[in-house]
């Protein structure tokens, strides 16, 4: 009896340890499953954490992007409103120097009545200055200054009324090319000739079959420079040039060769320097020092240009001078802005004899917004 219920007390007790140990083995399995629980929802924190940073940054990254293509637009309207204004700014510069330009065409009609450069001129009490007495004064406004520049037709080369030789010389100095020059000077005595003889390097009816015209076989007409064999648009129009010191920019021909009969006879006041070189018996000594002279005065009859240049009075280069402003006399306006580049230049010639082939013309104006060497 005792034995049996030590047998039961010994199972009872094998059992209560069996279920101990399960229940601590339970118990270690609670405590030990919590531990991958937090291993688990820590690596899902991690997860939630990076993927949050990446969401922050292409976020960033998107915002900044954003800015750069604003900031690129604002620049491209900010300068897009600013060349508009600048744009504007300039076209109302260019009409304010226009105008002055107008002005001063109207003050110098006034100023006739008052003997204009003549040597008994009247300018009390005007804002008008002279530059230089006799041919160049200045005319103050509010918005600027326009100088007004008295001279003529006759400070041109009238290759109407110069030999061909002289035409020939100008040609050569205006192209750089001696055949050339005398290809042109012989087509330009053909077009006024009243015959039909081809002279050597000329041209005649032939020459023009294929455009349609004949030489006019008269008085060069204003319009007649272009339709002439040899003379180009390149020989026309204005060119960059190189001179010994830097590149120069050469005016357009029309600026040199006169639209209205003038004579043979040149005024050295005004006439340019491409002018003057091909007077025969001129040097480069002489034309030197008529540019320096007429910087500060103007040579006003033969014996004043004796007596300034030295020249001998009896030199034959006196015979194809002139001091006067002919009967085709100018008047150069040259608007200048305050506080702007924009400069603006008109020039109104008059025919004083409104007879023969250039009645018709009475007034020739020329307009330019680029400064000349004046």
């Amino acid at each position: 009896m005792a034995s049996r219920l030590d047998g039961c007390g010994t199972q009872r007790a094998a059992a209560f340890r069996d279920s101990s140990a399960m229940q601590n083995g339970e118990r270690s399995r609670e405590i030990a499953h919590p531990a991958r629980l937090r291993r688990v929802g820590t690596a899902r924190h991690g997860a939630s954490m990076r993927t949050h940073q990446a969401s922050s940054g292409f976020a960033l990254l998107l915002v900044f992007s954003t800015l750069v293509m604003l900031s690129a637009i604002a620049l491209t309207l900010a300068a897009a409103v600013g060349t508009e204004v600048r744009v504007a700014q300039d076209s109302w510069n260019v009409l304010q120097a226009e105008r002055l330009a107008k002005s001063g065409h109207e003050v110098a009609a006034y100023l006739e009545s008052r003997v204009l450069g003549s040597t008994t001129e009247d300018l009390a009490g005007l804002p008008v200055a002279p530059v230089i007495a006799g041919i160049r004064y200045r005319v103050t406004f509010d918005a600027g200054t326009t100088d007004i520049v008295l001279e003529g037709e006759n400070g041109k080369l009238d290759v109407t009324s110069a030999k061909e030789d002289e035409v020939a010389a100008f040609f050569t100095a205006w192209t750089g090319d001696s055949d050339r020059g005398r290809q042109i000077a012989a087509a330009i005595a053909d077009w006024i000739d009243y015959d039909d003889e081809i002279r050597p390097f000329g041209a005649e009816a032939e020459s023009y079959l294929n455009r349609g015209y004949r030489p006019r076989n008269g008085p060069l007409g204003s319009a007649d420079l272009h339709l002439i064999q040899g003379i180009t648009p390149e020989v026309l129009s204005p060119a960059i040039i190189n001179s010994n010191e830097s590149p120069a920019l050469r005016p357009s021909l029309v600026r040199f060769v006169a639209a209205l009969p003038t004579g043979n006879r040149v005024n050295p006041n005004y006439a340019s320097a491409t002018v003057l070189q091909v007077i025969p018996g001129m040097t480069p000594q002489l034309l030197q020092s008529i540019l320096n002279i007429r910087q500060h005065s103007i040579f006003r009859t033969q014996a004043d240009f004796h007596n300034q240049t030295g020249l001998p009075p009896d030199s034959p280069l006196l015979t194809h001078l002139a001091f006067d402003r002919g009967n085709a006399p100018a008047v150069v306006t040259i608007a200048r802005l305050q506080d702007s580049p924009a400069t603006w230049i008109e020039r109104r010639t008059q025919n004083l004899s409104p007879r023969g082939p250039y009645r018709k013309a009475l007034w020739l104006v020329e307009r330019h917004g680029v400064p000349d060497q004046r």
